[in-house]
Protein backbone atom coordinates (compact mmCIF):
# COMPACT_ATOMS: atom_id res chain seq x y z
CA UNK A 1 0.00 0.00 0.00
CA UNK A 2 1.31 3.52 -0.85
CA UNK A 3 1.22 6.20 1.62
CA UNK A 4 1.16 8.95 -0.88
CA UNK A 5 -0.57 8.50 -4.28
CA UNK A 6 0.73 10.70 -6.97
CA UNK A 7 -0.47 10.84 -10.91
CA UNK A 8 0.49 12.58 -14.14
CA UNK A 9 -1.30 15.73 -14.60
CA UNK A 10 -1.09 18.00 -17.63
CA UNK A 11 -2.28 21.63 -17.28
CA UNK A 12 -2.79 23.85 -20.29
CA UNK A 13 -3.41 27.68 -19.74
CA UNK A 14 -3.76 29.69 -23.14
CA UNK A 15 -1.03 27.96 -25.26
CA UNK A 16 1.17 27.01 -22.47
CA UNK A 17 1.63 23.15 -21.39
CA UNK A 18 3.04 21.48 -18.37
CA UNK A 19 3.05 18.00 -17.64
CA UNK A 20 4.08 17.32 -13.84
CA UNK A 21 3.81 14.58 -11.49
CA UNK A 22 1.02 15.92 -8.75
CA UNK A 23 0.13 14.92 -5.48
CA UNK A 24 -3.87 13.92 -4.78
CA UNK A 25 -4.03 14.99 -1.19
CA UNK A 26 -7.69 14.22 0.44
CA UNK A 27 -7.09 17.01 3.14
CA UNK A 28 -6.95 19.97 0.93
CA UNK A 29 -9.62 21.46 -0.30
CA UNK A 30 -8.45 23.22 -2.89
CA UNK A 31 -5.87 22.35 -5.70
CA UNK A 32 -2.49 24.64 -5.73
CA UNK A 33 0.91 24.65 -7.96
CA UNK A 34 4.33 25.56 -7.22
CA UNK A 35 5.16 28.91 -8.00
CA UNK A 36 7.63 27.59 -10.91
CA UNK A 37 4.93 25.77 -12.85
CA UNK A 38 2.48 28.58 -12.91
CA UNK A 39 5.92 30.71 -14.12
CA UNK A 40 5.57 28.72 -16.86
CA UNK A 41 1.75 28.35 -17.61
CA UNK A 42 1.50 32.42 -16.75
CA UNK A 43 -0.64 33.44 -13.79
CA UNK A 44 -2.52 36.15 -12.43
CA UNK A 45 -0.56 37.75 -9.62
CA UNK A 46 -2.02 39.48 -6.67
CA UNK A 47 -0.56 42.74 -5.76
CA UNK A 48 0.41 41.27 -2.48
CA UNK A 49 1.04 37.59 -1.45
CA UNK A 50 -1.86 36.04 0.53
CA UNK A 51 -1.17 33.87 4.01
CA UNK A 52 -3.52 30.74 4.35
CA UNK A 53 -2.69 28.74 6.99
CA UNK A 54 -1.95 24.61 6.51
CA UNK A 55 -3.21 21.53 8.07
CA UNK A 56 0.36 21.05 10.04
CA UNK A 57 0.58 22.89 13.57
CA UNK A 58 2.00 26.64 13.14
CA UNK A 59 2.51 26.28 9.44
CA UNK A 60 1.21 28.78 6.43
CA UNK A 61 1.97 29.25 3.15
CA UNK A 62 2.10 32.39 0.75
CA UNK A 63 -0.55 32.50 -2.19
CA UNK A 64 0.88 34.42 -4.58
CA UNK A 65 -1.81 34.58 -7.05
CA UNK A 66 -3.45 31.98 -9.30
CA UNK A 67 -4.07 30.34 -12.62
CA UNK A 68 -6.91 29.00 -14.86
CA UNK A 69 -6.61 25.63 -16.54
CA UNK A 70 -7.53 22.75 -18.32
CA UNK A 71 -6.40 19.71 -16.63
CA UNK A 72 -5.76 16.12 -18.35
CA UNK A 73 -4.99 13.57 -15.19
CA UNK A 74 -3.55 10.42 -16.55
CA UNK A 75 -4.97 10.98 -19.95
CA UNK A 76 -8.08 11.90 -19.34
CA UNK A 77 -9.15 15.32 -19.89
CA UNK A 78 -11.52 17.57 -16.98
CA UNK A 79 -14.82 18.82 -19.15
CA UNK A 80 -14.06 21.94 -16.76
CA UNK A 81 -11.23 24.67 -16.53
CA UNK A 82 -10.04 24.56 -12.94
CA UNK A 83 -8.46 27.22 -10.64
CA UNK A 84 -5.29 26.40 -9.31
CA UNK A 85 -3.40 28.43 -6.18
CA UNK A 86 0.42 29.83 -6.64
CA UNK A 87 2.04 29.00 -3.55
CA UNK A 88 5.57 29.42 -3.13
CA UNK A 89 7.90 26.65 -2.27
CA UNK A 90 5.00 23.56 -2.55
CA UNK A 91 6.90 20.03 -1.76
CA UNK A 92 5.46 19.04 -4.94
CA UNK A 93 4.88 21.10 -8.11
CA UNK A 94 0.82 20.41 -8.23
CA UNK A 95 -1.55 19.32 -5.20
CA UNK A 96 -4.84 17.88 -6.91
CA UNK A 97 -7.29 18.58 -3.59
CA UNK A 98 -11.17 17.77 -3.24
CA UNK A 99 -12.13 20.57 -5.96
CA UNK A 100 -11.47 18.40 -8.22
CA UNK A 101 -11.56 14.89 -6.91
CA UNK A 102 -14.96 15.36 -5.40
CA UNK A 103 -17.01 16.18 -8.16
CA UNK A 104 -15.30 14.02 -10.43
CA UNK A 105 -15.69 10.88 -8.49
CA UNK A 106 -11.93 10.23 -8.58
CA UNK A 107 -10.70 6.82 -6.90
CA UNK A 108 -7.70 7.16 -5.13
CA UNK A 109 -7.00 3.28 -5.07
CA UNK A 110 -3.92 3.50 -1.92
CA UNK A 111 -3.46 -0.21 -2.69
CA UNK A 112 -2.95 -0.60 -6.02
CA UNK A 113 -1.00 3.05 -5.69
CA UNK A 114 -3.39 4.29 -8.98
CA UNK A 115 -5.82 6.87 -9.91
CA UNK A 116 -8.67 5.66 -11.44
CA UNK A 117 -12.51 7.65 -12.27
CA UNK A 118 -15.34 6.39 -11.47
CA UNK A 119 -17.05 7.28 -15.11
CA UNK A 120 -15.06 7.60 -18.13
CA UNK A 121 -15.47 10.71 -19.61
CA UNK A 122 -15.66 12.40 -16.26
CA UNK A 123 -19.15 14.64 -15.67
CA UNK A 124 -19.67 17.29 -13.31
CA UNK A 125 -22.71 18.21 -12.05
CA UNK A 126 -23.38 21.76 -12.12
CA UNK A 127 -26.38 23.01 -9.82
Amino acid sequence: MVTRLTGKVKLVSGNRIVEVEALFDTGATKSFIDFSIAEKLGYVKYEKPRIVYLATKDTKAEIMGYVVARVTIEDVELPLEHVFGVIKDLKHPCIIGMDIIEPYEIILDVKEGKIKFKKIPPTVEIV
